[in-house]
């Protein structure tokens, strides 16, 4: 019975300060990344583009293995030839609308679609401005627009 007649007041008290608990293993999960598809660049726009108004270019680029400037890579097509009936229907109502050779107003194009299609003033600002994003119309001096393949100035 030694143990029972210790006194516990004469020991030395124990101290956690120098006890030092290792940290858990956290566990790393790798997530898989998602495929996104990028958004198509510029020059990819450019040639979707130029495949809806030509397709003999498509067939070009391919026989003589032409490849992008900007990364050397083979140019895609993006599968952006669906811009070819819109611009179209722009190329063929600004033809009505627009007389080549002759400069125009932004306001006096609109009246003119308004006038030729019969649409809200709404809607003719929206067609000048498709216009000018596909490039079916440009700026010349000043605040004047001429059709693609006139010459406006």
């Amino acid at each position: 019975m030694g143990l029972l007649s210790t006194n516990i007041t004469n020991l030395n008290k124990l101290s956690l300060k120098d006890v030092v608990l290792k940290a858990p293993k956290q566990k790393v999960e790798f997530i898989t990344p998602l495929a996104v598809e990028k958004p198509p660049t510029n020059e990819e726009i450019i040639y979707s583009r130029l495949i809806a108004l030509n397709p003999i270019i498509k067939e070009l680029v391919e026989r003589l293995d032409l490849v992008s400037i900007i990364n050397g890579d083979t140019i895609n097509n993006r599968g952006l030839t669906e811009v070819k009936p819109k611009i179209d229907k722009l190329t063929a109502l600004a033809q009505k609308v627009i007389k080549g050779g002759t400069n125009y107003s932004k306001e006096e194009i609109i009246d003119s679609i308004k006038g030729f299609t019969n649409i809200s003033q709404e809607r003719a600002e929206i067609g000048f401005n498709l216009m000018l994003q596909e490039g079916v119309i440009e700026t010349a001096l000043g605040d004047s627009y001429y059709l693609i393949g006139a010459t406006g100035l």
